[in-house]
């Protein structure tokens, strides 16, 4: 999804996450982070900057739908709000750290590296991606971070953690098409990819927008948004993202009534202009709204049940 910061920024909020601020301290955790990363990631420290993924290629930069709904502190006296550094670094996943890797054969199916690693697909008796396993990786080092009293690489890990239940509770993160659309379209496999791949970035374009322009009928269903019970955290993450996945079908068949098979030729873009323009009301805007509340509802769940009380006990 697009606009990560916005959904954790009002979870945190709205279940009272501290205002507080805690010391920026430097990463010492390559010894027990052994995960594979593009190697061109830079490590960066993005305090005051803004959450946005910036990018030569048009398909990918973010910036011109953004609107700081967010405000981000630059660090004073080298420290900075507990819930700006969790809200900001919900998004760092998606700065580059998962691009141009060789993890799995199915990752060809997906976009690549950085599709494998943010996707949960279902089609058929397939299963591919590894969205859940980024978040229980995350979840870990959090842990650990927090043990040893960190509280700035606890949090900022556990806002890794949070970028991926965000993405795998994403509907369009959960299948690539119907599988009667697939019958449909199966002798235009080339115009298939790029439907596909359209309808899921013009989707979270739209969404993204709305999220940072602060557009109340999509922010309230997040602030609505109850605690999800928490026990343990991958069963959650599949239980809900079978919810997810049933809301894929109404959202891919309003996509359908706007763009048809307008983006079937290659990547298309919308302007913000396009997205302006786009009224959501009736089953695009329901569905919408019960996918943040959802997601809401678990992301609430976790700060709650894991990022205070851990931070807490990181602090005395």
């Amino acid at each position: 999804m697009i606009a990560h910061d916005v959904l954790t920024y009002l979870c945190g909020r709205d279940v009272g996450l501290s205002d507080k601020p805690i010391r920026i301290t430097p990463y010492t955790y390559g010894d027990m982070d052994t995960a594979l990363y593009n190697s061109d990631f830079p490590l960066e420290m993005r305090e005051g900057k803004r959450p946005t993924v910036t990018s030569e290629e048009p398909e990918y930069d973010e910036n011109d739908y953004y609107t700081p709904f967010v405000h981000y502190d630059e660090p004073r006296d080298g420290t900075v709000p507990a819930i700006q550094v969790l809200s900001l670094y919900s998004v760092e996943p998606d700065w580059g750290m998962d691009f141009g890797l060789r993890l799995s054969p199915l990752q060809s199916l997906m976009g690549g590296s950085q599709g494998y690693r943010h996707l949960r697909y279902s089609l058929c008796f397939l299963r591919a991606g590894v969205a859940h396993k980024r978040t229980l990786y995350f979840h870990s080092l959090s842990n650990r971070a927090f043990r040893s009293g960190d509280v700035y690489w606890g949090v900022r890990f556990a806002a890794r953690a949070i970028h991926y239940i965000e993405d795998m509770l994403t509907p369009f993160h959960t299948k690539p098409f119907p599988e009667s659309f697939l019958l449909k379209k199966m002798l235009n496999p080339k115009g298939l990819f790029f439907i596909t791949y359209n309808y899921h970035m013009n989707f979270e374009r739209f969404s993204g927008y709305h999220l940072w322009h602060g557009r109340r009928d999509f922010i309230d269903p997040i602030q609505a948004a109850q605690v999800f019970p928490i026990r343990r955290l991958g069963s959650v993450l599949f239980r809900n993202w079978n919810r997810m996945r049933a809301l894929f079908y109404p959202l891919f068949r309003e996509c359908r009534k706007l763009w048809g098979d307008t983006m079937i030729n290659g990547p298309f873009r919308l302007n913000r202009d396009d997205v302006a323009r786009i009224n959501p009301h009736g089953p695009l805007l329901e569905a919408t709204q019960k996918w943040l509340e959802s997601t809401a509802s678990v992301v609430k769940g976790y700060i709650v049940q894991y990022v205070i009380p851990s931070m807490k006990d990181a602090t005395g």
